[in-house]
């Protein structure tokens, strides 16, 4: 975007208000697994490297303040490639690079993870947002995009449950301080396809301006049966994420997570919970630390193919020697206390690090 400043590709940019951006996310995972660590997924190699998300970003974002007239923009993201994909892909779109390699997924793919079109219109209460397209699940303290966690791996809480969503989405700004959200989407985790099922999606969400906490509570409820007919997941889910700011330095989220489908094959009824605990330190602009504590019981064992409670430790920092680089090292041990998923073990330990380039 610097160097477009000046000529006539950035004059016409910087007229349509759009904006172009990226990053690239690299890990290392060292591990007491010899090849994989899933069901741990998305830095799911164990000793070896992986470009994670290669993300290309293009942007006309809505016109929030300053003006009493409803204004028009656009999202489209796209992981281009990334080992990521593999996780975050929608059935429907660009899906047979999931059984592309013999039967199993590439290692690297696309996903055009989120694309939408956006309304924003000032004079209704006090502001609202509609989208139309694919966008990313509206819940949770994690994100699909590598620069907005603090810590370079998942919990289960979040690689179990969905990325995206497409339809419809409204969010309708009541005050200052509360924040509702609805909407109509084709289910959880899939595009234009004959397993599409209406689903809702919706929140609502405490966070007055000048407190030290915040309260979002989130649900997905459509069908909550899992198709047969078209080996389809409709999962129910409902979700609250706590935040408290402890003092200038010190934060700590929580989040809970309920999960359930109906007439999974060979099981029936199955359901999944998970709770995690953030504690996180600034320790200066640059540096700062996390410790994350998560409790994700698969009772059934349909999420991640083994039954039993997940139990995971994680301590990591984020350092920025730039504005362009963050630097995120960690060390984690997963337990299950009733099943052996990591290689016939029960225990995993990874030491991990990925570096996010801006560009």
């Amino acid at each position: 975007m610097q160097s477009l400043q000046g000529t006539f590709p950035g004059w016409l940019l910087d007229g349509q208000r759009i904006q172009i951006s990226g990053w690239t996310d690299m890990s290392f995972t060292a591990s007491s697994a010899t090849h994989e660590q899933l069901p741990m997924g998305f830095n799911f190699q164990a000793n070896d490297f992986l470009l994670q998300q290669n993300w290309l970003r293009v942007d006309r974002p809505v016109v929030t303040s300053g003006t009493s007239e409803p204004t028009f923009g656009f999202r489209w993201d796209t992981i281009l490639p990334g080992s990521d994909y593999r996780f975050t892909l929608a059935r429907g779109i660009f899906d047979e690079q999931l059984t592309a390699d013999h039967g199993q997924p590439n290692l690297y793919g696309i996903d055009p993870i989120q694309f939408y079109a956006e309304a924003y219109v000032p004079t209704v209460a006090a502001g609202l947002d509609l989208k139309v397209g694919r966008f990313f699940a509206q819940y949770g303290a994690e994100a699909n995009d590598a620069p907005s966690n603090a810590l370079g791996s998942h919990t289960y809480t979040f690689i179990y449950d969905p990325f995206t969503h497409t339809g419809v989405l409204g969010t309708l700004k009541l005050t200052d301080a509360w924040t509702v959200q609805a909407g109509l989407v084709l289910g959880s985790d899939i595009f234009i396809d004959a397993a599409d099922e209406p689903t809702g999606i919706g929140s609502i969400k405490w966070a007055p301006p000048s407190g030290r906490d915040s309260v979002l509570f989130s649900v997905i409820v459509g069908p909550g049966r899992f198709n047969q007919q078209r080996d389809f997941h409709n999962p129910e889910i409902f979700d609250l994420v706590y935040t408290h700011k402890i003092n200038t330095r010190l934060s700590y989220t929580f989040e809970g997570l309920y999960g359930f489908t109906t007439n999974v094959p060979a099981t029936g009824f199955a359901d999944w919970a998970g709770v995690v605990n953030y504690l996180t330190c600034d320790f200066t602009p640059r540096l700062s630390g996390t410790t994350r504590l998560e409790f994700f019981d698969d009772a059934q064992g349909q999420r991640t193919g083994f039954r039993g409670l997940y139990t995971d430790l994680t301590a990591g920092l984020s350092f920025k020697p730039y504005r362009w680089v963050t630097i995120r090292p960690e060390l984690r041990y997963d337990l299950n206390t009733e099943s052996q998923p990591f290689e016939n073990h029960r225990g995993l330990f990874t030491a991990a690090t990925d570096i996010i380039v801006r560009w």
